[in-house]
């Protein structure tokens, strides 16, 4: 028999193996759409919020999840401090870039990557990128950077403390123990 792969349930995993066992996991979904991940994290345990930049597409999210989202960019230097205003939280211990890096050029992506990594509070960063363009990009509409998730690591990530998957492929998020004291994975 097949076993079924559930992607929110390795996240909540993740997230809850960061956070520890003494309070819930706190998780933070940048380009979170519709919600279905914030929805999913939320139902299994973990105190999961998300914001996109397009308020429409945040109005669309059902009703029972509206209250976690927000809309922000991630471009914005105040980002961090917008979050925590509007969720009450000081502790992010995952913050999830879910394909929407994509939308920025390498250059807006590398300074906001980085501002968020180095701010207090701010445990660990995990990408999900796609190599698709999205209809817009292909109908011109938009303009996209498409890259691997080897490349946005090099671009964005040098020093490699980041956890970089592709879009279509199972998270396979690596163990605490493959990760060094600076929070870098043997990935």
């Amino acid at each position: 028999m097949i076993e079924s792969y559930d992607d929110t349930e390795e996240l909540a995993d993740f997230a809850a193996a960061v956070a520890g066992d003494d309070r819930a996991p706190v998780v933070v979904i940048a380009g979170c759409g519709t919600a279905p991940t914030v929805t999913g994290l939320r139902e299994r345990g973990v105190d999961a919020y998300g914001f996109d930049a397009e308020p429409e597409i945040l109005e669309t999210a059902d009703p029972a999840t509206r209250e976690f989202l927000v809309e922000a960019d991630l471009r914005d230097e105040a980002l961090l401090e917008t979050l925590r205003d509007a969720f009450g939280i000081d502790e992010i211990d995952l913050f999830v870039t879910e394909c929407m890096l994509s939308f920025l050029t390498v250059d807006e992506a590398r300074t906001a990557l980085a501002r968020i990594r180095e701010a207090p509070g701010v445990g660990r960063l995990v990408h999900r990128v796609r190599m698709d363009p999205p209809v817009s990009a292909q109908l011109g509409e938009i303009d996209v950077t498409i890259l691997t998730p080897e490349e946005w690591r090099e671009a964005c990530d040098p020093d490699g403390a980041d956890v970089w998957r592709d879009g279509f492929e199972p998270w396979n998020l690596p163990t605490l123990e493959d990760a060094d004291p600076d929070g870098a994975t043997a990935d």
